[in-house]
């Protein structure tokens, strides 16, 4: 009875020994998105770390702490942001593949959100015009940001708060969430250069 009770033992031990091996998974066992995966799939993974590959199309030039990586033909982006122990990403990285790793997260951006964007501009415009001076973009955003945003690159900053404005009126008209949602990747601490 003594010798089945420790056989009993050592095999509980060995079997909490084991799962809590397997507890937490390796980096190289959790999923790896491509772009257009986390492009589609971001709303339903906030909160949670993810890996993401992908060609890297644009480093933030102002700050070097925003990585855009690219749909397969171009035509969308998806941005990562620095974590705490990265200053600025590798500029060796753009133009390569890259496997970046970061938490979803979601920016929600209301009416009064865009108002105050549009303020702003306009007095930046009106300023501009006074000093007959071109008018400087708004210092967080480029055409990358608006790729990976879904928005027009083609229009000033502006209008492109026009058309987040007039979409967002349309969307509370239809009685759905009374601000937009813009999904990226934070608190980035890891990625590789592939190729």
């Amino acid at each position: 009875m003594k010798k089945q009770l420790i056989a009993l033992l050592v095999l509980f031990a060995a079997t909490n020994f084991l799962s809590l091996s397997n507890a937490s998974t390796p980096v190289e066992n959790v999923k790896v998105y491509s772009v257009e995966e986390i492009i589609e799939m971001a709303p339903k993974l906030v909160g949670q770390t993810v890996q993401v590959k992908g060609l890297v199309q644009h480093i933030c030039d102002k700050t070097g702490r925003k990585l855009f990586l690219a749909t397969a033909d171009g035509s969308k982006t998806f941005r990562f942001n620095a974590g705490d122990k990265i200053d600025v990403f590798n500029e060796n990285a753009l133009d390569s593949t890259v496997l970046a790793i970061g938490v979803i997260v979601e920016q929600k951006m209301t009416l009064e959100d865009l108002n105050k964007q549009e303020a702003t501009l306009i007095a930046a415009e009106k300023v501009a015009k006074a000093k007959k001076t071109k008018v400087q973009e708004v210092a967080d955003h480029c055409t990358s940001e608006a790729k990976a945003n879904g928005e027009n690159v083609t229009v000033t900053p502006l209008q492109r708060v026009q058309i987040l404005k007039d979409k967002l009126n349309k969307q509370i008209q239809e009685g759905k969430n009374n601000y937009l949602s813009f999904y990226n990747a934070d608190k980035c601490n890891e990625y590789h250069i592939i190729k």
